[in-house]
């Protein structure tokens, strides 16, 4: 579960989640929490992207997000790829939820 609360131009300001994953999203989601205040939905959403990309092999690099190399063990476990992606997802979703 994500809340979240922007700003008057889409940024975000506070962030609430409660997390029950596997190490690997618990780790996903402590590494989003420390870099997404601030963050508009774009920026979450190319996080998505680049960090997808990364995990599937056609990114040589997780992308912008700070801390998300840590997550490298991973990328050969595809099973564990959504539980990755999830805390962004989710954060991606209720930015927009909470802009319109």
């Amino acid at each position: 579960m994500v809340e979240v609360q922007l700003d008057e131009e889409g940024r975000l300001l506070n962030l609430s989640q409660r997390v029950q994953a596997c190490a690997f999203g618990q780790a996903s989601a402590a590494l989003l929490a420390a870099g997404a205040l601030g963050r508009t939905c774009e920026e979450v959403v190319q996080a998505v992207n680049e960090l997808s990309g990364w995990l599937e092999g056609s990114r040589d690099d997780p992308g912008r997000w700070s801390g998300l190399a840590a997550l490298a063990p991973a990328r050969t476990r595809r099973s564990r790829h959504g539980a990755i992606l999830l805390p962004f997802r989710a954060l991606a979703s209720a930015m927009k939820g909470a802009d319109g």
